[in-house]
């Protein structure tokens, strides 16, 4: 999979091309892609998905919304599923600016789709005045035929990005993953704390995360630490510690049966289901009996 920046010079005789927003690669948005790779294969083109290098609504909104999937962790996504490319485009206030048409043919000169894929609400240009149909008008123009995926349902409720960063809020990590399409995951690098989880025996790898992303609400979790290429059980906490008064959330992991130094190490934290709500214990001696309760259910876990 070749990864191509807008300022790069290409060269491809055609393309299928998947558009959208894609800021959580959710399971709607695999299918808006993978639509595009089996129709490049049929047609004998190049496959390959637009990616802009921060949310689109960053810019038409006038509030930040919190990142799924960082763009980092979106090509790792997608280099499982063999796109020939991924296009990288900054996405810029003169770019925003751009009416519908224009934007379309800037796509077609940059990359020749011959294939363009996208979801059943995709909207495009200048605000969002384009449309599907007003992208099927412009492929009888320009010569490109447009491949619409259809609502996607789990339960008769959409799959969407905002109802996904509601289920990462409420904790329900489980549904989360249904409409996902895989565990939620924060990463970054491990970072000194209060070290209170070393002084009870129970180490934590105290994550400095982005802080942009949804972060799953506070409480207890059961999950998995990737450290290194293993995969290793663990139950993270995220909050602020209120037994010790701490006022910045953290995310903590306490990987199970694991003493190694991991400090400054780049990890990552998948949250597979909520154990309980945080509590405030009387004391330190409490709260060991509670941690040691939670590290023996998530022992026992199929994880």
């Amino acid at each position: 999979m070749d990864i191509i920046y807008a300022e790069q010079v290409v060269d491809f005789d055609g393309t299928a091309v998947a558009l959208g927003n894609f800021d959580g690669l959710h399971i709607a948005h695999m299918c808006v892609i993978n639509n595009a790779i089996d129709a490049a294969r049929e047609r004998g083109l190049k496959s390959g998905v637009l990616l802009f290098d921060e949310n689109t609504k960053n810019f038409t909104t006038d509030r930040k919304i919190e990142l799924i999937t960082p763009n980092e962790a979106k090509l790792e996504l997608l280099a499982r599923e063999h796109p020939d490319f991924v296009y990288i485009r900054k996405f810029t206030p003169e770019f925003m600016k751009l009416p519908p048409e224009e934007f379309i043919k800037l796509l077609l000169k940059n990359v020749k789709a011959k294939v363009i894929s996208v979801g059943y609400d995709y909207s495009f240009g200048h605000k969002a005045a384009g449309n599907v149909e007003m992208l099927k008008e412009l492929g009888k123009k320009y010569g490109f035929s447009v491949i619409v995926t259809d609502r996607v349902t789990i339960d008769d409720k959409t799959v969407s990005s905002t109802y996904i960063r509601e289920l990462i809020k409420s904790g329900d990590m489980e549904e989360t993953e249904r409409f996902l399409g895989r565990r939620y995951c924060v990463e970054g690098r491990v970072i000194k704390g209060r070290q209170n989880g070393q002084k009870m025996g129970v180490p934590t790898a105290n994550v400095d995360f982005d802080r942009n992303m949804a972060i799953p609400g506070e409480g207890v979790y059961a999950g998995i630490t990737y450290v290194d290429g293993k995969r290793l059980k663990c139950v993270i906490n995220v909050g602020k510690n209120i037994t010790f008064g701490a006022k910045e959330l953290t995310i903590e992991s306490h990987i199970l049966d694991f003493d190694g130094d991991i400090y400054d190490k780049y990890i990552r934290v998948s949250f597979a289901t909520r154990l309980r709500d945080m509590k405030k214990f009387s004391g330190m001696d409490e709260l060991k009996r509670q941690i040691d309760k939670d590290i023996e259910r998530t022992r026992k876990m199929r994880l």
